[in-house]
């Protein structure tokens, strides 16, 4: 069981704006989710990361340059994953699940995981949610060390 020593609350699915947005909207909003995964030193998502997601396939291209639920949940879980695995990575395990469920269930499931590490739909979604977690725990330990150093 991983020792969580950071605090975080993703929204599910239905939490996540129902409305369109334009990329900035999107970007200050997944950055502002993803906040907690994303170290000092990255600056998170940004506009030519999505245009580069977009350029190949791993994100579906913006409807009139609005970005719908759908996409931004996908971002969400990019820039979480994206902490420990390549995007290549990430966007074939992604296509892979999406051709198995739901993207809300599938997105819920991740949430979950994170959350309270309930059974995730899919055991690769518990896989990369434990790595990301076992990541970030190994990071904050480097943090305290090199505090106390200081």
């Amino acid at each position: 069981m991983t020792t969580i020593l950071f605090n975080y609350s993703y929204p599910k699915w239905e939490e996540i704006p129902d409305i369109d947005l334009y990329l900035d909207q999107v970007l200050l909003y997944v950055n502002k989710v993803c906040a907690p995964f994303i170290s000092k030193t990255d600056k998170g998502l940004t506009a030519s990361m999505v245009n580069n997601y977009v350029k190949h396939s791993y994100l579906p291209k913006p409807d009139k340059k609005k970005y719908k639920r759908q996409q931004v949940a996908r971002l969400i879980a990019i820039t979480t994953l994206k902490t420990v695995f390549s995007i290549q990575e990430i966007a074939a395990t992604l296509n892979l699940l999406q051709s198995q469920a739901d993207s809300a269930d599938l997105y819920n499931s991740f949430v979950d995981f994170l959350h309270e590490e309930k059974e995730p739909l899919a055991p690769i979604i518990e896989s990369a949610c434990r790595t990301v977690l076992l990541y970030q725990e190994t990071l904050s330990y480097i943090h305290v060390h090199s505090e106390e150093e200081k």
